[in-house]
């Protein structure tokens, strides 16, 4: 007969799957509410973001809004910092792992069994991190001083390789804060998210200044895109569109040639409008407060799942980021 010790060993695994995908509660699975579901539309895949309100924790969730995964960043390391100060979530293909933001405290790679495989300590981080292909991490800094750096390059060894500073190098008339709500605190340009490009190049989008800008890797401004009210998470498009969400007004907006036009202009009322991931087919996955939405090339929603209800004058608190997981 085998020792308790080993018995524990065997059916640990299962245990531990059981109980990260099953709600408190006659054992059911925990889901959220789908309000939209276009199958034929939709891109496969998972989706992951981090819930702020219930633990915290990092959550996978399958198109149905079932929880098929979860991990806890309740407690150390991850516990510290400001987990509602723009928290940010990026797949890893290569492993099939998790990139985490913990706002002014570190940014961590997380596996499936939970654990650790990489972490970088900082109080100078928030909002978005994207590992290179070359193994380094590009990370941004919202809650800035006008002294800081916007955006980090990071080797494996957490050594800076690779910074720039908007200081000095936008008109600085452009420069107003929202002045919708009250900020958490204070932040000179407010960088949420950085983009490296093919070519070396960096996007960085810059909140309190209304601008994306395209960065050389010797820091020069090659070109300037805006103003989009508290712009938020730009992409570049292959045929040289750039995509961001337009935060102050809460809808998606394309400036291309000079034209701007809407993308999405928000029937849902999905509020604040954050992040956007270009996914398969010309889809994009949306992230804001209570809502994840997927939507097609057109505009048109195709899934809409709501996480939180009834968050009131909480919902800035919600859903920061969501990614969509494609194995």
């Amino acid at each position: 007969m085998p020792a308790v010790s080993t018995i524990a060993r065997i059916l640990f695994p299962f245990v531990a799957i059981a109980a990260t995908v099953l709600a408190a509660g006659g054992g059911r699975a925990e889901q959220f509410k789908v309000l939209t579901s276009v199958p034929a539309k939709m891109t496969k895949g998972t989706t992951a973001f981090i819930d702020t309100l219930k633990g915290p924790r990092l959550l996978e969730i399958d198109s149905s809004g079932t929880v098929v995964w979860q991990c806890s960043l309740a407690m150390p390391p991850y516990a510290g910092g400001d987990i509602q100060s723009g928290a940010d979530v990026e797949w890893v293909p290569a492993n099939d792992s998790f990139l985490v933001v913990i706002p002014l405290h570190g940014i961590f790679q997380v596996d499936r069994k939970c654990g650790v495989i990489r972490q970088h300590r900082t109080s100078k981080v928030s909002h978005d991190a994207d590992m290179l292909p070359n193994g380094n991490i590009l990370h941004t800094l919202g809650w800035d001083g006008n002294n800081d750096s916007q955006a980090v390059e990071l080797d494996p060894a957490g050594k800076t390789v690779w910074s720039w500073q908007a200081l000095g190098k936008l008109d600085e008339s452009w420069r107003r804060m929202p002045g919708k709500g009250k900020e958490r605190r204070p932040s000179y340009a407010h960088a949420n998210a950085v983009v490296r490009l093919p070519n070396g190049d960096t996007l960085v989008s810059l909140r309190n200044f209304h601008r994306v800008v395209r960065v050389s890797p010797s820091g020069e401004v090659k070109m300037i895109w805006g103003p989009v009210p508290a712009v938020h998470e730009p992409n570049l498009m292959p045929d040289g569109a750039m995509v961001a969400s337009n935060h102050r007004e809460s809808i998606v907006v394309v400036l291309k040639d000079g034209k701007r036009t809407t993308l999405f202009d928000n029937p849902l009322r999905v509020e604040p409008m954050r992040t956007l991931q270009p996914v398969a087919s010309g889809n994009f996955l949306l992230t804001g407060g209570e809502d994840i939405v997927e939507i097609d090339g057109a505009g048109h929603v195709v899934w809409h799942v709501k996480i939180y209800t009834g968050l009131g004058e909480r919902a800035g608190n919600g859903v920061y980021k969501a990614v969509r997981v494609a194995k």
